[in-house]
């Protein structure tokens, strides 16, 4: 099961935090108090491993008294099933066909509540099936009864089977059998001589008629949720400042223990020990007993245990694990590979405890296996300097190839460039609670502030930034438009404005970031957008919360004088685009042309990734058109390329420098 999107409602700060967006990894930014944390712990008790549930009377939002109930829901979370798992769910009954994922929502009571997409299995059984459950399993005796037993078993049997025929199938056996079942001493005649008899065969009935409740309760919707409800993933929590401690007197570890007075450095160090292979117990025992020579061999079997599993899993460092101990007193050493110096793990640096208490609790939550969980972690990396932090991004990357992970963050170095895509904002609204959105450039100035830096700190060391800017949606519109420019001035036309800074985003959603940021730096920026649904969420993203002027973000359908969607690609003559997708995917063709619909209305790109599909191509992949266009265009003269293709990337050339020159003018 793949987590998408989840929502939490009605959780200390958070009255409805909206819809959140998951894919392997998800960042949640934000201000201290901004509800982080809050999100975070709620979406961790939603299917923890240890049991957290929800605490009505501390949790609830202050100021909604009259609301409050144990019924009201706290996380809902949408899942879809791998191919495997909607195997195994179909196979459970007919009307579980064509379910693909499933909404859960977990309320203050502890009851989870399924909806299963895009419909629901049956909620009851089929009256015909429930009939033949009845007939099959009651009919034949398991033992001959009395002739009296007989008759009037049958009878009532019989009026059973018709009442359940007649009045709703297995909800009405389900009430109807247990009574069926009361009755059925009262046949067997007390003043019988096979009494007796009767009696063995009313023990024996007594254990059909409860196998078959138990059957009609397993309702095709009962059934699929058992199924999935095994599937959650684990959701694991961890905050910057759970520290682990190796040290500690076992027995007054264990007095706690039987007090159910356990401390957190208590339970850390058990969770090592468990880890390692010791028992809390057996070491106490252990430490009062003569054998030390015993003992020191356990101790170094379960320090090379611990050291397997864990040691290669901190990327900066190798480093051993050892164990000692002198009667009660327990000592973890780490030692790093190659040094004889033996350091308290306590002792080692804040960084390094962090790595070690992560990898142990991972390791102790998921028993071992390091995947299906859903991994929570609060502002992590607080104790790591930069290149640190960085380090634990790839952690965090590794750990998300057979888990899912959300983490929230405000430091800049723990933000992935990358992957804008992931970025969600928290923040407080006074009378809303916390909201968390994707929209962070309309976030308040202390929101914005950590992706600001982020984005900052990762330009000034890969993109170059110039007094005119240009942001495109892709590395091929940039390929295109800097090299279409150059055909044209070397032919005596005009080309872009050569002070002019291109800077590909990356994709339609990061467009708005990046223009965002080099508006908030004082820099002239200009966005040329395709015109389709993504180029025009860009485009309300920035005109529309006031970002950019309308002016200042192009739109390729309105500079071409089209309503119809339009992508860079559009710029070029069709038969010229094809003929290279052709050349391109020869081998996939089997040397066919591929031949395209007509459809002006969408854009050449839509209509190629349809084509594809239809001849077993899942994927178009428009770079490896673009680099043979790119040797082509290597070759070309202006009068060797089609005249739409001119004309179009004029077009484009003009609008674009308009804007230069306005800002000269302004200059």
């Amino acid at each position: 099961m793949k987590l998408t999107v989840f929502r939490i409602e009605n959780y200390r700060c958070i009255l409805d935090s909206g819809w959140i967006n998951v894919d392997d990894i998800a960042v949640i930014v934000g201000k201290n108090e901004s509800g982080k944390t809050s999100l975070l712990k709620a979406l961790w008790k939603f299917h923890p491993f240890h049991k957290a549930e929800y605490d009505l009377d501390r949790e609830w939002p202050r100021g909604r008294r009259k609301e409050k109930s144990p019924d009201k829901v706290v996380a809902t979370l949408r899942f879809v099933f791998t191919p495997n798992e909607i195997a195994e769910i179909e196979a459970i009954h007919e009307s579980a066909k064509g379910i693909t994922g499933v909404e859960i929502k977990k309320n203050y009571r502890g009851g989870y509540l399924y909806t299963f997409l895009p419909k629901n299995p049956n909620m009851d059984h089929d009256i015909t099936w429930v009939v033949s459950l009845l007939e099959q399993k009651l009919n034949p005796f398991p033992a001959p009864p009395t002739d009296h037993f007989r008759n009037q078993y049958c009878a009532a049997l019989k009026t059973l089977i018709d009442e359940v025929r007649d009045k709703g199938g297995s909800k009405h056996a389900i009430v109807k059998v247990p009574e069926f079942k009361n009755r059925l001493s009262s046949y067997a005649h007390p003043n019988q001589p096979h009494h007796n008899q009767d009696q063995a065969v009313v023990q024996q009935l007594n254990i059909v008629m409860d196998a078959i409740v138990a059957e009609l309760n397993a309702t095709p919707v009962r059934q699929v949720i058992d199924a999935v409800h095994k599937q959650i993933p684990t959701f694991i929590y961890m905050d910057d400042f759970k520290i682990f401690r190796g040290s500690a007197q076992l027995d007054e570890v264990k007095q706690r223990k039987d007090r159910k007075t356990l401390t957190n450095e208590d339970e850390t160090l058990i969770t090592i020990m468990e880890m390692a292979g010791l028992d809390l117990d057996e070491e106490v025992e252990k430490g009062n007993a003569d054998d030390k020579e015993q003992r020191m061999l356990d101790l170094n079997d379960a320090s090379l245990t611990l050291t397997e599993e864990i040691a290669s899993r901190w990327t900066q460092k190798k480093y051993e694990v050892r164990f000692e101990a002198d009667g009660q007193h327990f000592i973890t050493w780490v030692k790093d590979v190659g040094s004889n110096a033996l350091v308290p793990l306590e002792e080692r640096s804040k960084g390094f405890q962090w790595f070690f208490s992560f990898d142990m609790m991972f390791m102790h939550e998921t028993n071992g296996q390091f995947q299906n969980s859903i991994i929570l972690l609060d502002e992590p990396g607080m104790h790591l300097h930069a290149a640190a932090q960085r380090d634990l991004l790839d952690r965090m990357k590794a750990y998300a190839m057979h888990n899912q992970l959300i983490y929230s963050t405000h430091l800049p170095f723990m933000i992935d460039f990358t992957r804008l895509d992931n970025i969600n904002v928290a923040e407080e609204h006074p009378k809303e609670g916390v909201k968390v959105h994707k929209d962070w450039a309309t976030a308040d100035k202390d929101a914005r502030f950590t992706l600001q830096a982020a984005l900052g700190l990762s330009w000034s060391q890969s993109l170059f930034v110039g007094q005119y800017n240009l942001v495109v949606e892709g590395v091929t519109d940039f390929w295109f438009l800097t090299t279409i420019s150059a055909v044209l001035r070397d032919a005596g036309q005009v080309g872009l404005d050569e002070q002019l800074v291109i800077t590909p985003a990356g994709g339609a959603s990061k467009v708005a970031y990046v223009g965002t940021i080099l508006h908030g730096q004082n820099l002239n920026v200009a966005v040329l957008l395709d015109s389709d649904p993504e180029g025009k969420g860009a485009y309300e993203q920035l005109v529309q919360q006031w970002i950019l002027e309308a002016k200042l973000v192009l739109r390729l359908g309105d500079v071409l004088g089209v309503k119809e969607q339009r992508t860079l690609e559009d710029l070029f003559d069709e038969t010229y685009y094809l003929a290279h997708v052709n050349a391109a995917y020869q081998a996939e063709l089997g040397g066919q042309a591929l031949q395209i619909a007509a459809d002006k209305t969408k854009p050449i790109i839509q209509r190629i990734e349809e084509a594809l599909k239809s001849k077993g191509v899942d994927k178009f992949n428009k770079g490896r058109v673009a680099k043979r266009i790119m040797f082509d265009l290597a070759k070309k003269k202006l009068t060797d390329l089609p005249k739409d293709t001119v004309d179009n990337f004029s077009k484009v050339i003009v609008a674009v420098n308009g804007i230069v020159a306005d800002w000269k003018k302004r200059n």
